[in-house]
């Protein structure tokens, strides 16, 4: 009994750890031609960014994001999208990325969030953008490394798109989408904050969550219950 109770514990961990599966995107070890880490690079004045090893948690490097005084809302926007996001295996559930802050920031609210930005083809918009709600607070942190993860399951202003729609509904790697569907084209992780205190953060590690196959999922499932039946039996 002891036996399957334990072979039973192993599956449903297994079934557990299916459930968010990581893939990474961007580890910012790779400089572009303007020597911007994996091609980020400033969306909005007031933003700088630029490759680190502070907060390294990925191999050795890190992205520098700089939010000058009176900065607000600004982001990190690469164009350079891994095969993940376009048109990942598993539907995409989150992004999760490790960031580190060097000091506390106390001059208000400040957040970061994610928004994916996409085009409808044939019309090739570039800017058309999903920013999701789910967003990480810094405001009031000790110094130190932490992760955000991302929910990209609720877009708050998917403009041609109903309120709440999910990244999967929302953007598709089909030659030609459906109606209300776009190619990603962009990735950015924004920042806003209030107050004239500047924000200094460094990004690493970002990083795909993905759900596990539904065939998949289903026979893990199907094993833990047997063996769970099987240790009530015995």
């Amino acid at each position: 009994m002891r036996s399957t109770l334990l072979c039973a514990a192993a599956v449903l961990a297994m079934l557990v750890g299916s459930a968010a599966k990581a893939q990474l995107l961007f580890g910012m070890e790779t400089l572009d031609a303007t020597n911007h880490p994996d091609g980020f690079g400033p969306n909005g004045g007031g933003i700088t960014v630029t490759q680190d090893t502070i907060g390294a948690t990925q191999l050795t490097h890190s992205m520098k994001d700089s939010i000058v005084t009176g900065a607000t809302f600004v982001g990190a926007l690469t164009t350079t999208l891994p095969a993940q996001l376009n048109g990942a295996p598993l539907p995409v559930q989150s992004v999760l990325f490790d960031y580190t802050l060097p000091t506390t920031f106390t001059g208000g609210f400040a957040v970061a969030g994610v928004t994916v930005f996409g085009f409808n083809a044939p019309l090739s918009q570039f800017g058309l953008q999903a920013q999701f709600s789910d967003i990480e607070h810094f405001e009031g942190k000790a110094p130190g490394t932490y992760t955000a993860q991302i929910d990209l399951v609720g877009a708050t202003n998917p403009l041609d798109f109903t309120p709440g729609q999910s990244f999967n509904q929302i953007f598709t790697d089909n030659v030609a989408p459906a109606a209300n569907q776009l190619n990603p084209a962009g990735f950015q992780i924004f920042f806003n904050k209030t107050g004239d205190q500047p924000l200094t953060v460094y990004i690493d590690n970002v990083r795909l969550g993905v759900v596990p196959e539904p065939a998949t999922a289903g026979m893990l499932a199907a094993a833990a219950g047997l063996m769970l039946a099987r240790r009530r039996r015995a």
